[in-house]
C-alpha cells in the first residue's frame, strides 16, 4: 500500500509539470490546445571552444513524438539503425494511441572543431505533424593578447581528442527516449531506447518494481525487449503505473534514463 502511494504521489508531481496543452487529458480546464510542441527552447546561439564536448537537447510532447537531428540541412545519423521507418512506435495501433508523451534526444557533438559549425536542428514528429527548432554553434576564436595559455590549453585538449578517436571506443550513451507516456489500459504501448556507443551497448530494462525484465517474446510475458532497445507493453495495465528504468552499457560507461507510465481508464469499457 505504502508504495502505490508513494508512486500515485511521484504522479501527481508530474502532472503538475505537464504542458497546459495537455489540459483535457488531465481533464484540467481547457486552455490553447497544440498536438506537438517542443517543452524548452534552443538558444539561437550554441557557442563552444575548439575540441570541446557539448551536448544538445530537445523535448517534445505530443501523440508519440520522434526526434531526429539535422545539420545544415542534412540528417544526422544516430545509434547504428538506418532505416529511419524505425523513428516510429511501429507495434503500436496508431489509430488507437489516443494518449500523450514527452519524448526526449541528445545529440552528442564530440571533439568540436571548424567542420562542426553549422546549423543544427531539432526535428519532432509524427505520422501527421512535424515542428522544428535550430541553433547555431558557433566556436570561440581565442584572444590574441592571452595566446600563451589558451594554445597551451588548446594543445592538451587536441591531443585529448586525438587520443579518444586513436582508440575509438566510446562509453554507451541514450540519445533517444521516453520520459512520460499516458495510454488508455488495453492498449499496446512502445517505450523508446535508443542508445550508441563503441562497443555496441547492451540494453537493459528495469520495470516499476525494479525487477529486471528479461529479454523474451512469450506470449505469456507482458513485455518484449525489441531490437532497437525500444519496451513493447504489450497489453497496458493499471500495475504498469510507476517508473521504468532503461539502462544501456558496454565497457566503456553506462547510461541510464527514467520512463513514467500512467495508464488511463478507457471510457467505452
Amino acid at each position: 500500500m505504502g508504495f502505490l502511494l508513494k508512486q500515485i504521489t511521484v504522479f501527481l508531481a508530474f502532472q503538475l509539470s505537464i504542458s497546459f496543452s495537455w489540459a483535457r487529458v488531465l481533464r484540467l480546464p481547457p486552455t490553447e490546445e497544440k498536438d506537438l510542441f517542443f517543452r524548452g527552447t534552443l538558444p539561437d546561439i550554441t557557442t563552444a571552444n575548439r575540441h570541446d564536448s557539448i551536448v544538445l537537447h530537445c523535448k517534445v510532447g505530443g501523440r508519440e513524438p520522434t526526434i531526429h537531428w539535422l545539420k545544415d540541412g542534412v540528417r544526422i545519423q544516430q545509434g547504428e539503425s538506418r532505416d529511419y521507418r524505425n523513428d516510429q512506435a511501429q507495434y503500436e495501433d496508431t489509430a488507437a494511441v489516443t494518449g500523450k508523451s514527452f519524448t526526449a534526444s541528445k545529440l552528442y557533438l564530440d571533439c568540436v572543431d571548424e567542420a562542426s559549425e553549422g546549423v543544427y536542428t531539432c526535428i519532432g514528429e509524427t505520422p501527421t505533424e512535424r515542428i522544428t527548432q535550430s541553433t547555431n554553434l558557433v566556436l570561440k576564436r581565442p584572444n590574441a593578447d592571452f595566446l600563451d595559455l589558451p594554445e597551451a590549453a588548446a594543445e592538451f585538449s587536441h591531443r585529448t581528442c586525438l587520443e579518444k578517436r586513436s582508440v575509438g571506443n566510446t562509453a554507451a550513451r541514450i540519445f533517444l527516449w521516453t520520459s512520460l507516456r499516458l495510454e488508455l489500459m488495453g492498449e499496446a504501448v512502445q517505450l523508446f531506447c535508443r542508445s550508441e556507443g563503441s562497443p555496441s551497448p547492451q540494453v537493459e530494462w528495469f520495470d516499476n518494481n525494479r525487477e529486471k525484465i528479461l529479454p523474451t517474446s512469450s506470449e505469456f510475458s507482458d513485455y518484449e525487449i525489441l531490437e532497437n532497445g525500444d519496451l513493447l507493453i504489450k497489453r497496458l495495465q493499471w500495475k504498469h503505473m510507476g517508473q521504468f528504468k532503461c539502462s544501456a552499457s558496454n565497457g566503456e560507461g553506462s547510461d541510464t534514463q527514467g520512463i513514467f507510465i500512467y495508464p488511463m481508464n478507457n471510457p467505452q469499457n
